[in-house]
């Protein structure tokens, strides 16, 4: 699956429905306490689940650049519109 950021197109794994249900409530809860320490944690779990190569993957991107990434990719996943890319 390509998913399309202002940093460019990034190839990651596809995910069943199975696996997104089973990532939906943690995501949700994540999402809702406005934790920034549990995001940063979800974050690195997508990190891991999306890319077989993460450092190649997004190598050259700044640590923001790869949050907004990375948000973008658990967006898509989950079906949620966070309008990252500013439009």
């Amino acid at each position: 699956m390509i998913i399309t950021t202002k940093h460019g197109d990034f190839e990651v794994r596809d995910i069943t429905r199975k696996e997104r249900r089973k990532h939906y409530r943690k995501v949700k809860d994540v999402f809702a306490s406005g934790d920034m320490l549990l995001l940063h944690d979800l974050v690195d779990d997508f990190t891991a689940f999306a890319f077989k190569d993460p450092d190649k993957s997004l190598e050259g991107l700044t640590a923001l650049q790869e949050d907004e990434v990375l948000m973008e990719v658990i967006s898509t996943y989950m079906g949620f519109d966070l309008n990252l890319a500013g439009d």
